[in-house]
């Protein structure tokens, strides 16, 4: 790369992933769910090397999704909460994965390390993944668990005015869903705060392999289209839900105070901005922060750069006074 846009510690940090992908037959072209699973089958082995977390107690539960079909609910319980008399603050968390692939339990260490930094309960949702249960169901099966958490709230020592929704890629397409329903629903006490990390939200997001910034991307265009289209069925033209695609929704006004992260060299970058904006427009208070020289999931790959650490720190500090 001649023109390296790589911040300087990221790029020191992957090359010996780059040297291995180097060394690697070229993977196959990304045409449908089987080639996409495959080629990103590795980010398994990156969340794995996420640094564990210290005093988290974990419990699951079985809850009734929206067409009665049971589905596993996590918990992630730090010390610093278990110690503090309920009723508390907690975060529901939606993990990434373009929406049709990982699981809570590859996501556990990255859970763990918000639960620890902000001394707050996590619960974490094992939602179905298309193209074999394509929208609504991962939605229902996260919709599902926010109703739980309100409908358990005494027993789980839950203050259900202080709930924030968390997201990671897709997994912050969902959470932003679940907000739009939860505004639709009025439900009560509304969300008190949405944090999502790179959110995956606009289905007509597309940059083509000559686009200056292709060879910078984590998650290609061709990745993006692959799972909008299992997802969704979307095309990039026709209309789709906005619980959904959020950035399709034509009214943000009501959502909760929300905060929004992104990389530079990140196939959402642009809608993470224009998503922003338009909150900003409906007087929804937001904020939001793009990092230079860095792509998706970049705070997973490279944990111990300054820039992932401001990162992490960043969307700890917005869980304060929840």
């Amino acid at each position: 790369m001649a023109d390296n846009k790589f911040d300087p510690e990221y790029f020191q940090t992957i090359q010996p992933l780059l040297a291995l992908k180097a060394s690697q037959p070229p993977p196959a072209p990304l045409t449908d769910v089987d080639s996409l699973r495959t080629n990103y089958a590795d980010f398994e082995l990156v969340l794995a090397n996420i640094p564990d977390s210290p005093d988290i107690t974990e419990t699951t539960y079985q809850i009734h999704s929206k067409d009665g079909t049971p589905i596993t609910l996590y918990r992630f319980t730090p010390a610093a909460a278990a110690a503090t008399p309920g009723p508390r603050a907690a975060v529901l968390h939606h993990h990434g994965g373009g929406f049709v692939s990982n699981t809570v339990p590859q996501f556990r260490k990255d859970i763990k390390r918000y639960a620890h930094a902000s001394g707050l309960t996590f619960y974490a949702a094992e939602y179905r993944r298309a193209p074999e249960h394509p929208f609504p169901t991962p939605f229902d099966d996260c919709y599902a668990a926010l109703e739980w958490l309100h409908a358990n709230a005494a027993s789980e020592q839950i203050d259900p005015a202080r709930i924030a929704l968390f997201g990671v890629s897709a997994g912050a397409g969902l959470a932003t869903g679940v907000a739009l329903k939860a505004r639709d629903e009025k439900i009560s006490p509304p969300i008190k705060k949405l944090v999502l990390a790179y959110p995956m939200l606009d289905d007509r997001t597309y940059w083509p392999e000559d686009h200056p910034l292709s060879p910078y991307l984590m998650w290609t265009g061709a990745a993006n289209k692959v799972a909008w289209g299992a997802y969704a069925g979307a095309d990039g033209v026709k209309e789709i839900s906005p619980y959904a695609a959020p950035a399709r929704a034509k009214d943000l006004s009501g959502l909760p105070p929300t905060f929004i992260d992104c990389g530079e060299l990140d196939l959402f970058r642009d809608e993470d901005i224009a998503f922003a904006t338009r909150l900003f427009k409906a007087g929804v208070r937001a904020e939001l922060h793009i990092y230079p020289g860095v792509p998706h999931g970049f705070e997973m790959v490279a944990t111990n750069i300054r820039v992932s650490k401001i990162a992490v720190e960043n969307r700890v500090r917005a869980l304060d006074n929840l």
